[in-house]
């Protein structure tokens, strides 16, 4: 078996801390009362959506910033729309929603906020039930961010396949799509690695473990494009756009062989919930020195002060709460 990288901290989502209110259909409801009948176990997730929504609090302007908010909530009625479901409520109501949301639970510290949107009663999700209005839950819980971390994975390749466009298209951000990356993930830690990389179809790199991808070559960006089975990443295409614009990077979107990681000088992986962590190690081939690379710290770095605000440019990219 593979030896796991040490001190590695796979992720922020284990153990938070419940919050006093959750959002449901119309109305805050206390985290006890947010309840479901058993009956609705099951078949609701299989064409149910989400979002992975990340808020960074800023310590000297007393500040939660919501990062990228309306990207996410965009990409969130794309995923209803390819699901036939109508929203619950429009996108601008939806955007306060979350924001009183936080406000309510009184947080001033990171902050995941979590979407959903669902059909709940009517035929079982494995039958046609599109084209009517689906019902909506909403959850916020305060959670570690890892940008200020050296965190260096050890990754291995997956035997399992990425799901495709014409199977279950990767650009929905469903339920039922994570079960892909669960299988990888399963069997990562099975072999002893941190995470996967997974290819498609083609026998090309598409994502890691429920994140996207990227590689560094003579000081070139690489990443899989999106027509190679990934999600359309809202993080990935913050790092495109920061790595161009002010690192003055060559960025390339298109098909990679996994062998071309395998001699990079540099990768990480990168996504709302994982946010920027860096891979020493693919299948036992050590990328670079195996610790973190000059252009990925600067990466990580830069993103890491534009999302909570330390560096005040793109100042579109976060919405305050207060």
């Amino acid at each position: 078996m593979v030896k796991q990288a040490e001190n590695v901290k796979r992720n922020t989502f284990e153990n938070l801390e419940p919050p006093d209110f959750v959002w449901k259909s119309g109305e805050f409801i206390p985290w006890d009362k947010a309840t479901f009948h058993i009956s609705m176990l099951g078949w609701s997730s299989i064409n149910m959506v989400f979002e992975g929504i990340r808020a960074y609090y800023n310590e000297n302007d007393d500040q939660v910033y919501v990062l990228h908010l309306n990207e996410h909530l965009n990409r969130f009625t794309e995923s209803m729309k390819m699901m036939r479901m109508h929203p619950y409520i429009e996108t601008e109501k939806l955007k306060e929603v979350i924001l009183e949301l936080i406000r309510k639970n009184k947080y001033r510290a990171d902050t995941y906020i979590m979407p959903l949107a669902y059909f709940g009663d009517g035929p079982p999700g494995f039958l046609p039930s599109g084209d009517r209005i689906g019902d909506m839950a909403i959850t916020a819980k305060p959670i570690d961010s890892l940008l200020n971390s050296d965190n260096t994975l050890n990754v291995g390749v997956s035997s399992w396949r990425r799901i495709s466009d014409d199977v279950m298209p990767p650009r929905i951000k469903s339920i039922a799509n994570y079960q892909n990356g669960r299988y990888a993930a399963e069997e990562a830690r099975v072999n002893g690695y941190d995470q996967s990389l997974i290819l498609n179809s083609r026998g090309k790199v598409a994502e890691s473990t429920y994140t996207c991808v990227f590689m560094i070559k003579n000081k070139t960006l690489i990443t899989p494009s999106v027509t190679s089975g990934i999600l359309d990443s809202i993080t990935r295409k913050s790092i495109i756009e920061i790595s161009k614009n002010e690192l003055g990077l060559n960025v390339e979107e298109r098909e990679v062989d996994r062998t071309e990681f395998y001699v990079s000088d540099e990768s990480f992986i990168c996504g709302t919930g994982g946010e920027v962590q860096f891979i020493g190690k693919i299948d036992g081939y050590t990328i670079g020195k195996g610790t973190p690379g000059i252009i990925s710290k600067e990466i990580q770095t830069l993103y890491h002060n534009l999302v909570r605000g330390l560096d005040h440019r793109y100042s579109h990219w976060r919405t305050p709460t207060y």
